[in-house]
């Protein structure tokens, strides 16, 4: 995974501002599975060039730590750190691997778990999440929908397209996304079902596991209308997930 987001580099910025990534149906949807974070401190997973990292200091995050396998997005984040000081750390690490970075109050991960290499990965993965969570925490990832449907509508106008998804895929099958942005890229990852997901967080030690599909934020509605959203949200190609330890 660091190789391809190395070689991605700043293309990620373009990324944040496609219809899908934006606050209109990612972001909508992830801050409302979190809830508040004034006060907690935060360890923010698979952080790229620390969009979502700023964005928790922003809504009153005491502490924001973020990780990411990747150097060249970690020197992305670093750089906007120093232009502009926030008081958040960045780290370059192996979410399976990382050292301690201390106890949270939560960890976020938006778009991490389904670069799991295999489930043994899954799970080295998700017990060190839950090691590094205070009792009574909560991790919150967004992660691609196991229920997503090669059948079902996959327009290019949201900014990610499917590339050739099977109808019935394989656990730990690669599958890859092309973003439509102004230099359009292409991703690639793993497929796994709802089921190896759970079956890792259980195993690691959560407890309660509350699946979200994607809504669309009111000024999202307001600025595009609901049908334009609607192919969208009957199958998005990523859905939310809570994990209270």
């Amino acid at each position: 995974m660091s190789a391809q987001y190395d070689q991605i580099g700043a293309k990620v910025a373009d990324w944040d501002v496609l219809p899908v990534r934006s606050e209109y149906i990612e972001g909508h949807t992830f801050f409302k599975a979190l809830g508040s974070v004034e006060a907690q401190s935060v360890l923010d997973l698979a952080c790229g060039d620390g969009l979502y990292t700023r964005q928790l200091k922003a809504r009153g995050a005491r502490r924001a730590v973020g990780v990411d396998v990747s150097e060249e997005m970690i020197g992305g984040a670093r750089r906007q750190e120093e232009a502009q000081s926030l008081g958040i750390e960045y780290v370059v690490a192996d979410v399976a691997d990382m050292a301690p970075l201390g106890v949270f109050d939560c960890v976020t991960a938006v778009y991490l778990l389904h670069y799991a290499s295999s489930p043994e990965h899954l799970l080295r993965m998700c017990r060190n999440i839950h090691s590094h969570l205070k009792p009574g925490g909560r991790f919150v990832t967004y992660t691609f929908n196991p229920g997503f449907s090669a059948k079902g509508p996959n327009s290019t106008r949201y900014g990610i397209t499917m590339l050739d998804f099977p109808e019935s895929p394989r656990e730990g099958q690669g599958i890859s996304a092309e973003l439509h942005t102004r230099t359009p890229f292409t991703i690639h990852f793993s497929y796994w079902s709802q089921a190896t997901y759970e079956q890792a967080l259980r195993e690691a030690g959560f407890q309660r596991l509350t699946w979200m599909r994607p809504e669309c934020s009111a000024e999202g509605l307001s600025r595009y209308g609901q049908e334009f959203w609607r192919d969208y949200l009957d199958n998005p190609h990523a859905v939310a997930l809570r994990c209270e330890r």
